[in-house]
């Protein structure tokens, strides 16, 4: 399996390039409870396209191993920049889900001379009323392991379109999960800060579904009123809930395909 060395992280990731005449690069970064998976039915699709794609595990999600040692919105964001340096991308598009869309957003903000543009579908916006949530996760996974997400979250945080396969895969990446680096992750989600949206200049997209009740659309439209570019846009996907790509891929690869002419 091919793994970077990203200084003490071993990060597993998926390069998926049309060839040398590669219109854009996007680079993807998962969620909560996720994995590069997540994004591979979209980034195949934009492949197709002739976008070059490149998908990676966080530490402590999917196959990158945990490394016990605790992470923040700016480690993840850094790792994001040293994912680009070891492949030599010099800037993409940063495209991030959930928990990476609060990512994606703070490199959106601090890192402009790396980044093209900002995709954030179904990004969290931090706020205390989250915390006991996920002090409750923490509490239910170092107890019971990953099982009670796994039996609980495909069920209630997808919208009323999304097909069974959708559900089945959402349990297959939350059973997937190191426990200890599904726990280190809601730590992130509890001690993150909002990004400084007003100082973000490159494009952003915001994609929302109607039915998410992790990532509400009303933390999504105080985010877009906050964002201080121009070229923003936020689109609701109707009948949605927290899990974009699995819950309506082409749609997502549409909107995507979309926002990439509009700002060219």
């Amino acid at each position: 399996m091919p793994f970077l060395q990203i200084g003490y992280k071993k990060i597993h990731y998926t390069d998926l390039t049309p060839g040398q005449d590669a219109r854009e690069t996007l680079i993807f970064m998962h969620g909560l409870g996720s994995s590069q998976n997540y994004y591979q039915a979209v980034a195949l699709g934009l492949q197709a396209h002739k976008f070059r794609c490149i998908t990676f595990d966080t530490t402590g999600a999917g196959r990158s191993p945990y490394t016990f040692i605790e992470q923040s919105i700016q480690s993840l964001a850094d790792d994001v920049i040293g994912v680009l340096d070891a492949l030599g991308v010099e800037k993409a598009i940063i495209v991030g889900h959930s928990m990476g869309g609060i990512v994606g957003a703070h490199l959106a903000a601090t890192r402009s001379d790396r980044m093209v543009a900002a995709i954030l579908i179904g990004p969290v916006y931090p706020n205390d009323a989250v915390v006991p949530v996920f002090e409750k996760r923490i509490q239910t996974v170092e107890k019971e392991g990953m099982e009670p997400m796994a039996n609980t979250i495909p069920y209630a945080a997808l919208g009323n379109k999304a097909p069974p396969l959708a559900k089945s895969l959402v349990r297959e990446l939350l059973l997937s999960q190191d426990p200890a680096g599904y726990c280190s992750n809601c730590r992130v989600i509890i001690n993150a800060k909002p990004p400084d949206y007003n100082k973000i200049t490159v494009p952003v997209l915001i994609l929302a579904g109607e039915e998410d009740k992790s990532a509400p659309l009303e933390g999504c439209q105080k985010m877009f009123q906050e964002v201080g570019t121009g070229e923003k846009k936020l689109e609701i996907m109707k009948g949605v809930g927290h899990w974009h790509c699995v819950e309506a891929v082409d749609e997502v690869g549409r909107q995507i395909l979309s926002f990439y002419h509009e700002i060219q």
